[in-house]
């Protein structure tokens, strides 16, 4: 199905109602009042967000929860932190509960659906390379293109933060590399393994 040229890239509000549950005691009203001064009020979550909005959104509280880290590995972590605050959502909990019937290989298969229930512009490839390591590729269509920011760069780390919690979850341990980073095209490419 073909895309209407003029949509607009958005997250879904799921995934930062699944942010705000992740933050706990660290959401302090000093946060929420930097994020509504920037119109991200995770005390009411929208249906949907701009990009522009979502990544606005992000760095505040990156910047936040994670001054003491270098910049890509709070992204990394606002990451891991995300995954686990979204499953205490109920979209979340109901993918974490058929994650741990599925498996961790059938549940990395399944993750494009997982990236399209948070945002409208994310595509996905999922390879499998063996009985316990696959890569998955995230992109950008070319018609979201001239709309994202070098800004939304950041997504390299944060994805491989939310797939590496995607293990944790589910009790497996492993690792999630950054294999391809073509940053201008937002092309990221993760191997997967674990045990």
């Amino acid at each position: 199905m073909a895309q209407d040229d003029q949509s607009e890239p958005v997250v879904f509000g799921p995934a930062l109602e699944g942010l705000r549950k992740s933050l706990g005691a660290r959401f302090t009203p000093q946060l929420a009042e930097a994020l509504r001064a920037k119109g991200v009020d995770l005390e009411k979550t929208q249906v949907a967000y701009g990009l522009a909005t979502w990544l606005t959104g992000i760095s505040i509280i990156a910047e936040a929860v994670g001054a003491d880290l270098p910049a890509s590995e709070r992204y990394r972590n606002l990451g891991r932190t995300f995954m686990h605050g979204f499953v205490e959502t109920p979209i979340g909990f109901a993918a974490l509960t058929a994650g741990k019937v599925f498996g961790v290989k059938r549940t990395l298969m399944r993750m494009g659906r997982n990236f399209k229930t948070a945002a409208n512009y994310i595509e996905s490839e999922v390879s499998d390379l063996g009985p316990k390591e696959m890569s998955i590729r995230t992109y950008v269509p070319d018609h979201f293109l001239p709309k994202m920011t070098e800004q939304s760069q950041l997504f390299v780390e944060y994805r491989q933060g939310v797939l590496q919690a995607v293990l944790e979850v589910l009790g497996a341990q492993g690792t999630v590399e950054i294999v391809h980073a073509d940053l201008p095209r937002h092309d990221f490419t993760y191997r997967i393994s674990w045990q």
